[in-house]
């Protein structure tokens, strides 16, 4: 409930501050001399800065489309050919002005934009091909134009789509164009995946991987499913493919007898081996009869002897070339041709264990992050190779590819280089009711099925993620989960696994074929007891860590003691996969390879970009940290060198003493030197009534008192936030709920930079304490007009400060509550403490606003409470329909739980 108010509360603040102080600022009324300039001025300032419209980033790309059979998707073909369009387009923020743009890239924004480019079609291509236009990642909600035809439009930023491009779209020459509409806006409910949270990835927006447009012959193979497999003894392997052969025009393929309405013609199989160029077996041929205009399925299976077997440590590959061929007498014609990169591979759970081609096999894995610095979520092919590359040097076997579908490009490379991949579906962060949505449900299944039909020819993919760390509290989220696993079986033999974050409450993840976890704690006993504990609930399916990992400051190399050092990330690792070993784990994933960019700001780690997630084993410009040498040990199994333990003290936050000290001491002096004040501040507190009747008919306190003991609260209330901030500042549950709440990112970061800098911190609350004070006043004063009452600004604001009194003794918790949060034993009196002079000082204004306003006392403080309970309904309300917020609080207080 501390996580919630302290949320609501910033929350409430930083998004409806901003608003309120514009409204008053055009209200002429309130530039009275007794309203200071300066405040005018502030607001002002603050009103632009916050108004003002940020400019935005584009990472680009800058590399050339892959060409070859090592594509990862639609490989070059001697019978088809693709207008590239990568390179100069234009995007358009508002559908009027145009700026230069090259593509792919990866644009650092959320909302709408157009992207714009012409593209050449020759005569000879146009009158002989049909056109498909071919994205392998565009996010997220794409509609694309061919010469302003439209074409199609796609869900999803990481599943890649092609659309045809119909008859009479184009037309010859370099006038062609083609304009591709995105946007990437997210919701808590209704788009799959969610709103980010922190912890996620960067919710780039754009044409991120390759587009192209893909000519192919008039008569073509259009779609190619190949999925291979090996009987029991490893010795004969079977490739099972499924082609659809379609036909828009078949002039110039048969005689004039046959009316160009159906040809004969046969789809001939090879199967080549990689390593060498030689077919491994004679070509199959299968014989069909195209008609005009239809879709003909057809089904072949090739036999194989002793094939070679892919293995992480000798993976071989072959090649399935699928030709269409047409013959007349001894002449032969191949009407198309495509190729598909397969391999051989047998995957069996045998009890708890994970069997691979008969052997035995343990998961030593590395979590991948598709963002890289310069080029975000459009990463080029050489950093993709080049981080697979490392990966490898690791010893590492497998990768699971975080959050979404990878660039297919990166599964070409673990099926060449051998690495097994874990590949899956963008269900992250979701609560048990949004996951159980019918509608949402739906979105998965197609994000499925495009997954499992873009990847499954990959002997590299060795499982289907249904997505990770959502609610599986809740029994129905079995349903679900049955209901996805049972879809990818239609489509692929494969395993699947649903990610637990819950492993004490799951209900869910039963469903699946592995027993997949992550156990978010930084205590290894607490870890050793709950993988032992997790493990026994799952004696018959393998056993999957998902992801473990530490966040590091790269620049902090003072020994492990030091939690943020490099070598405290590298003991991290020692002591976790050792207790990971010692269990008996099928298979564990370290997060992550290389630190990434997210969408919220991160609380809990002190370095400079709070977007950048520091858990890699290299940082994002790929510079190995210690922890990389510590796991290249490990996965080794070579000898351990010791790691320097280096001294560490945690720092005291000796502003919070400072800020209390001196509000003690400037109400010392004042009530002690200057007996105005004094009496003041003991009429304030001992005989209210009087006081503010004063205050309202006398003017009995002066301006400067006011300001003064105006200045004191602020103060307080700054250090008691601060404080808080600060105990808070390392624990992740808090950081999420934090985040949760307050929607904006600047606001965020105010905030982190508000809780990690004590001392100007504490300043700046100040101010925002001191200026709330004063926009309360104005609203108050609103509420006066609307009762006709006879008072001004400055009595409202006058007897709304003194009304504040009691929060003055407040700064002796506030200056040592920091240390009194460290024992858990005065957690919950100190806030008790702090609740009760809040509600004491809420009733006190309410009080010294009715006699101001000369209305009912007993009336005006249930109307307090009412407006009160009404503002945060609102802000309830208004959490609910944008955010989910009903729907997210269950699944909050099961991560709190989880969390211990």
């Amino acid at each position: 409930m501390l996580y919630l108010g302290l949320a609501c509360g910033l929350s409430s603040f930083s998004q409806l501050f901003w608003h309120i102080l514009k409204a008053q600022l055009a209200t002429k009324s309130y530039t009275s001399s007794r309203f200071p300039r300066f405040l005018l001025v502030t607001i002002v300032f603050l009103s632009l800065v916050t108004s003002s419209k940020s400019q935005i980033t584009v990472l680009e790309n800058g590399g050339a489309m892959m060409k070859g059979i090592d594509t990862g998707i639609h490989p070059d073909s001697p019978t088809r050919q693709k207008i590239d369009l990568h390179g100069e387009w234009s995007y358009s923020l508002d559908g009027e002005s145009w700026d230069p743009i090259r593509v792919p890239s990866a644009v650092d924004m959320e909302g709408s934009i157009q992207f714009r480019r012409t593209f050449i079609v020759t005569d000879s291509l146009l009158s002989g091909s049909a056109f498909k236009f071919v994205a392998l990642g565009i996010n997220h909600d794409a509609e694309i134009f061919v010469n302003e035809t439209f074409i199609g439009r796609h869900v999803g930023g990481y599943t890649s789509f092609e659309f045809d491009i119909p008859d009479g779209a184009l037309q010859v020459g370099n006038e062609n164009v083609i304009r591709v509409a995105v946007h990437n806006e997210l919701s808590g409910r209704f788009t799959l995946p969610v709103r980010q949270q922190v912890w996620g990835w960067k919710n780039y927006l754009g044409i991120l991987r390759d587009v192209f447009i893909l000519a192919v012959p008039r008569v073509w193979i259009d779609g190619l499913r190949i999925r291979t497999s090996l009987d029991p003894t490893g010795q004969q392997g079977s490739c099972m493919v499924e082609a659809t052969l379609t036909a828009k025009q078949l002039r110039g393929h048969v005689p004039d007898s046959v009316a160009h309405r159906t040809v004969p013609a046969s789809l001939l199989l090879e199967l080549i081996d990689r390593s060498s160029g030689v077919a491994v077996s004679s070509p199959i041929s299968a014989p069909v009869v195209i008609e005009q205009n239809k879709n003909i399925p057809v089904s072949v299976s090739v036999l194989v002897p002793s094939p070679k077997r892919w293995t992480p440590d000798l993976p071989d590959l072959y090649l399935v070339r699928a030709s269409l061929v047409t013959a007349e007498g001894t002449t032969r014609t191949v009407l198309d041709q495509t190729s598909v990169n397969v391999g051989f591979v047998a995957v069996s759970m045998v009890g708890n264990e994970l069997v691979v081609n008969g052997r035995k096999t343990t998961l030593k894995g590395v979590v991948w992050h598709e963002d890289a610095p310069q080029t975000g979520a459009a990463v080029t092919y050489e950093q993709m190779e080049r981080d697979i590359v490392a990966i490898k040097s690791l010893g590492a076997n497998a990768i699971r590819f975080a959050f979404h579908p990878p660039h297919p490009y990166a599964l070409n490379l673990c099926s060449r280089y051998g690495l097994f991949a874990l590949v899956e579906i963008p269900i992250w962060n979701v609560p048990s009711e949004v996951l159980v949505d019918e509608n949402f449900v739906a979105l998965a299944e197609v994000r499925l099925r495009e997954t499992i039909e873009r990847d499954q020819a990959f002997p590299a993919v060795l499982a289907w993620g249904l997505g990770h760390s959502f609610d599986t509290s809740d029994e129905l989220t079995a349903a679900v989960i049955r209901r996805l696993r049972d879809a990818a079986r239609t489509l692929d033999e494969r395993p699947v696994y649903a990610g637990c974050v819950l492993a004490d409450a799951d209900r869910g993840t039963g469903e699946a074929d592995i027993a997949a976890v992550i156990l978010p704690t930084s205590d290894l006993k607490v870890f050793k007891r709950q993988l032992a504990d997790w493990k026994i609930a799952h004696p018959r399916k393998p056993v999957w860590i998902l992801g473990y990992g530490k966040p590091v400051d790269h620049r902090n190399r003072n020994g492990y003691n030091d939690p943020l050092s490099q070598e405290a990330q590298a003991r991290f690792f020692l002591q976790y996969y050792g207790a990971i070993k010692d269990a008996g784990i099928s298979g564990s994933f370290i997060d992550a390879f290389a630190d990434w960019r997210g969408d919220r700001p991160l609380l809990t780690v002190p370095v400079e970009d709070r977007s950048l997630y520091p858990l890699g084993l290299v940082s994002a410009a790929r510079e190995k940290r210690a922890s990389f040498e510590m796991v290249r040990v490990l996965y080794n199994e070579e000898k351990i060198s010791a790691l320097p333990a280096g001294t560490y003290r945690s720092s005291f936050p000796i502003a919070h003493v400072l800020a209390g000290l001196f509000v003690i001491i400037l109400l010392g002096y004042q009530y002690g030197y200057n007996r105005r004040f004094g009496e003041g501040l003991k009429r304030a507190l001992m005989r209210s009534y009087n006081f503010f009747a004063d205050l309202r008919d006398l003017h009995a306190v002066s301006a400067a008192h006011t300001v003064i003991l105006a200045f004191a609260i602020s103060l307080t209330f700054a250090v008691l936030l601060s404080a808080i901030l600060y105990h808070f500042r390392s624990d992740t549950m808090f950081d999420y709920v934090l985040t949760f709440f307050v929607a904006s990112t600047v606001a965020k970061n105010a905030i982190i930079w508000v809780t990690w800098n004590p001392f100007g911190g504490i300043a700046v609350l100040t101010a925002v304490f001191f200026v709330a004070g004063v926009v309360l006043a104005m609203l108050l004063r609103l509420v006066g007009m609307i009762l006709k009452a006879r008072s001004t600004w400055f009595h409202v604001y006058s007897v709304s400060v003194w009304g504040a009194t009691p929060v003055i003794f407040l700064s002796p918790v506030a200056m040592s509550l920091f240390k009194l949060l460290q024992t858990s034993v005065y957690v919950i009196p100190s806030l008790v403490v702090i609740a009760v002079f809040l509600g004491w000082t809420f009733l006190r204004v309410l009080k010294g606003m009715s006699m101001v306003f000369e209305t009912n006392p007993l009336r005006t403080t249930i109307g307090g409470i009412l407006l009160m309970l009404l503002l945060c309904g609102g802000v309830v309300l208004y959490y609910d329909a944008v955010y989910a917020l009903g729907s997210y609080v269950s699944f909050v207080a099961h991560l709190m739980q989880a969390a211990g």
